[in-house]
């Protein structure tokens, strides 16, 4: 062992070592062990087992029923202490993917930014038509499910000012433009909760967005599905699609909120 290694390894700290090693022994999928049990697969004495066993215990990681220790919940908090250290992007990709995969159309998360709405992850299944939505790129909030969902959570004073500022244009036929009637639009998505814009962006395509919100309820970005319209309606984009999100979405939050 080269020196510097071995001077390093004299730093460590062998009962830590050992606790994590037997935490993940329950992390293996053993749903109880005895003193006994932790002796043998870690290669320790009964009684440095029975340490182990009784330090977590008392801090509350293990409970004991009898010769047996098993997990308490309070362990769930050691992965929240993960995931309260990574950002935005990184909690919601393992979601975006799980959605992409099972149903099989692109899905983003994205923040808003002034009058856009800024795409900081995405996911899209392997197809041949799609549409430039790079990580960055930047749309109308007004024109997309993901801005509206997030226009829709401002306060009263934020949207009042949003909406006497922003430049709205007709991009396609169906784009709503007018002030007036994209209040009305935004109070209808906030009292929902979600978001449907079919070729309003794009003539052909649609969205359909849920706020992920933080722990005073604000919402913080949107999560949501794109696609080609096709034959499908309003009514069948919220069938297929709503569900789903909001689950995904619910997750989300939990790690957000918990940081």
């Amino acid at each position: 062992m080269p020196q510097a290694e071995a001077a390093k390894k004299d730093e460590l700290l062998e009962s830590l070592s050992k606790g994590l090693a037997l935490l993940r022994l329950f992390a293996g999928g053993a749903e109880r062990l005895t003193m006994q049990d932790v002796a043998e697969q870690l290669d320790v004495t009964r009684a440095a087992a029975r340490r182990l066993l009784l330090t977590l215990e008392h801090n509350g990681y293990v409970a004991q029923d009898g010769r047996h220790f098993a997990l308490t919940p309070r362990v769930i908090e050691l992965g929240y202490a993960y995931f309260a250290s990574m950002s935005l992007p990184q909690v919601a990709r393992p979601y975006l993917q799980g959605l992409c995969e099972s149903l099989g159309e692109s899905c983003s998360v994205g923040v808003l930014d002034a009058e856009s709405v800024v795409l900081v992850a995405r996911e899209e299944p392997r197809q041949l038509l799609r549409v430039d939505m790079a990580l960055g790129r930047r749309m109308p909030a007004y024109a997309h499910s993901l801005g509206r969902v997030l226009l829709a959570g401002l306060d009263d004073d934020a949207l009042e000012a949003y909406l006497a500022g922003a430049t709205l244009r007709k991009l396609t036929p169906f784009t709503v433009s007018s002030r007036t009637a994209l209040a009305r639009t935004l109070r209808q998505v906030r009292t929902d909760g979600y978001c449907v814009l079919v070729s309003e962006l794009v003539d052909g395509y649609a969205g359909i967005s849920v706020p992920l919100r933080d722990q005073a309820g604000k919402p913080v970005a949107g999560l949501g599905f794109s696609m080609v319209l096709g034959s499908r309606d309003q009514a069948q984009l919220e069938t297929r699609f709503l569900g789903p999100l909001r689950e995904a979405a619910a997750r989300i939050e939990t790690i957000l909120q918990a940081r």
